[in-house]
């Protein structure tokens, strides 16, 4: 009964330690999540963007150097083109004939993109069906109203089809982001009308971008027009001689003023520390001479 019970021991302890590899293994495996996108920018060129990254205790974290293949899905799956992901998990592609793309029976460009995995990512997939969408702006100044005019339009069987009923956000952009100035609100006739506020500040010599766009729609994905026009409040960021911040090569008066009770509280601490060290050591001593 013994050895009985010793072999079986010995097969459980076996099969425990053959299976905690595989274990292992699963928990290690990362699941990526995939995003696939689509953006026209102002002069026309079109890109696909994958991004792939993965959960980790609730942080979104980059997958670098990963193949992703891009097809058209329209008319069997045709590959486009392979890249690989940057630093921050981004691979973009580049549409550069898409005059041939083929299309769907509903008139959509329909792209997918993979990651075939490794041993430690899972593989991964994405798809997008996209309008092509054209954008119009005009900008136009008049008794010193400044209006932005907006058309937005597609074109099926060679004929064109105003886009109505949609959002158009409009920007100017900032030192860090984009500045949204107002929506606009497509009509029956694929257009729309904006006031420009005349407090926005531009460049030196006043200079303004403007910008329209269609933001992760749903048939249109992004899809942006961009104008330059001198609307602006000329602005100067030279500062004064005397100006002191925390950019500026003088630091401000408060934050010397600051740091040096800081350091003179620190080291008097130490100081303090070092002589009552020495008074203990000298006190020791004289207890000693005491005693004899």
């Amino acid at each position: 009964m013994k050895i009985r019970f010793s072999h079986t021991i010995f097969s459980l302890s076996f099969s425990l330690m053959l299976s905690l590899p595989v274990f292992s293994q699963e928990k290690n495996v990362i699941r990526p999540y995939i995003q696939l996108q689509y953006f026209k920018n102002s002069d026309n060129s079109r890109n696909l963007k994958t991004t792939l990254t993965y959960s980790l205790k609730r942080m979104e974290i980059p997958l670098h150097g990963m193949e992703i293949s891009f097809f058209s899905e329209a008319d069997g799956k045709k590959l486009l083109g392979k890249a690989l992901t940057d630093k921050t998990g981004v691979a973009l592609l580049e549409l550069k004939e898409t005059d041939n793309l083929p299309l769907t029976e509903e008139g959509l460009w329909a792209f997918s993109t993979e990651f075939k995995g490794n041993d430690t990512i899972e593989a991964g997939s994405s798809e997008l069906s996209i309008k092509d969408v054209k954008l119009e702006m005009e900008l136009s100044e008049v008794d010193s109203i400044r209006t932005i005019s907006l058309k937005a339009f597609t074109t099926e069987n060679k004929k064109v089809i105003p886009v109505s009923g949609e959002v158009l956000m409009v920007y100017v952009p900032r030192m860090f982001s984009l500045l949204p100035v107002g929506e606009a609100s497509l009509d029956e006739n694929g257009s729309a009308v904006l006031e420009l506020p005349a407090d926005i500040p531009g460049d030196k010599e006043g200079n303004l971008t403007i910008i329209s766009r269609f933001e992760e729609h749903p048939s249109f994905g992004n899809v942006e027009l961009k104008e330059t026009k001198q609307w602006g409040i000329p602005a100067t960021n030279a500062a004064p001689v005397a100006h002191r911040a925390l950019w500026t090569k003088t630091a401000p008066r408060w934050m010397i003023i600051t740091l040096s009770v800081l350091l003179a509280g620190v080291w008097g601490h130490y100081l303090f520390a070092v002589i009552s060290l020495i008074r203990i050591k000298r006190d020791s001593i004289k207890q000693k001479k005491m005693k004899y």
